[in-house]
């Protein structure tokens, strides 16, 4: 899933617990795995994928620069615009900031996957095995990027919806 729909929906696991911030942090960190499994399109990093006709030249070098740029860029926004909408929907005067806690809780496994690419450190590898190969579906929908998104967002409504009738229903 995209940066986007784990940051809401981590805060929205958060808002279920305000009075307890490492049981929300936990709630967002664990809703990630959970959104991996369902299967959905993301979009691509062009970073990461493999150089097969790469050949050591000034202009490869630049070219492997501007594609890290674009793709710290492109994560960077999705990140932000998922922390804004979650401010937007699930910020509580009470506890302000229970819902930057799931949210950045739910944002970490992705952050530690995407350290791994570039550091390559044993420990990192060992999540990044668990994470990715046993975790995520290996199902990809066949969808443009929009409509992958699209899809995305209305897996987090209905998300979202199912979680706050179950939460209506226990008390």
């Amino acid at each position: 899933m995209i940066l986007s729909v784990h940051a809401v929906f981590g805060a929205a696991v958060a808002s279920m617990v305000p009075n307890h911030p490492v049981a929300g942090f936990a709630l967002g960190f664990v809703s990630h795995f959970v959104l991996d499994a369902i299967p959905h399109k993301d979009y691509n990093l062009i970073s990461v994928e493999p150089d097969i006709n790469m050949k050591p030249r000034l202009i490869d070098t630049i070219y492997k620069k501007f594609r890290l740029v674009r793709d710290i860029t492109l994560v960077s926004f999705d990140a932000l615009f998922g922390l804004a909408l979650a401010f937007m929907f699930f910020f509580n005067y009470e506890h302000p900031w229970v819902f930057m806690i799931g949210a950045l809780g739910s944002l970490l496994p992705d952050f530690l996957t995407f350290l791994y690419i570039f550091i390559r450190h044993k420990p990192l590898s060992l999540f990044c095995d668990f994470h990715v190969s046993l975790i995520h579906s290996k199902i990809i929908l066949k969808l443009n990027q929009t409509m992958g998104i699209f899809v995305q967002f209305c897996t987090l409504a209905v998300l979202i919806a199912i979680m706050f009738f179950i939460e209506r229903l226990l008390v």
